[in-house]
């Protein structure tokens, strides 16, 4: 959800796991574990650390054939799961960058999660300049956050300003389009006069 988390999840369209086709995974950092599953059918099988260099046969038998997912694991870093299809073709080469987890990403999340907290509750006390100033806090730690806008759309929309309040609300709703409360409140905006 988060800038500063990244969990990877790549759709390769590739062929099916058979004949005399190779299969390449290289990682930075090298030494990752490399394990195999199939979605749904138990857990996933070790079958090697990159860089990884086999058969396409033989990675198809290790996954007992069919759609497979190929787990990169290393300790101190996010987890990435490569999605192979069914499809045909002579050679898959995978190349990842880890991206390492760090308490610079947590720290990040709890300051926003601060903020947010802080910014709701000075809307309620009608500090709607402080919640301003608090959204936009929280922009300058990741500026696609739906709930820095959302709160930002509040303030200005209290304080009377509608322009303001509809092009943070539309921001909002441009990052997080499934927000239904957002949708509505746009509407209800559009049938009002606007005004600086």
């Amino acid at each position: 959800m988060f800038h500063s988390i990244k969990l990877e999840i790549m759709l390769l369209t590739f062929g099916i796991l058979v004949g005399c086709g190779t299969v390449s995974i290289r990682s930075s950092p090298k030494g990752a574990d490399i394990l195999l599953m199939q979605p749904g059918k138990g857990e996933p099988k070790p079958i090697g650390k990159t860089p990884y260099e086999n058969t396409l046969s033989a990675l198809g038998n290790a996954a007992n054939s069919g759609p497979i997912v190929i787990q990169i694991k290393k300790e101190g870093f996010i987890t990435q799961n490569l999605y192979v299809p069914n499809a045909s073709g002579s050679r898959l080469e995978f190349d990842t960058s880890l991206q390492p987890i760090g308490p610079g990403n947590y720290i990040e999340i709890n300051k926003i999660i601060k903020l947010t907290l802080l910014a709701e509750r000075q809307i309620m006390q009608k500090q709607y300049d402080d919640a301003l100033k608090s959204a936009d806090a929280i922009k300058l730690i990741n500026d696609n956050i739906a709930a820095a806008w959302e709160i930002e759309g509040a303030a200005y929309f209290v304080k009377g300003d509608l322009v303001k309040s509809k092009i943070a609300w539309t921001r909002s709703l441009n990052i997080d389009p499934d927000n239904p409360d957002t949708v509505q409140i746009l509407k209800s905006i559009n049938g009002k006069p606007t005004e600086k």
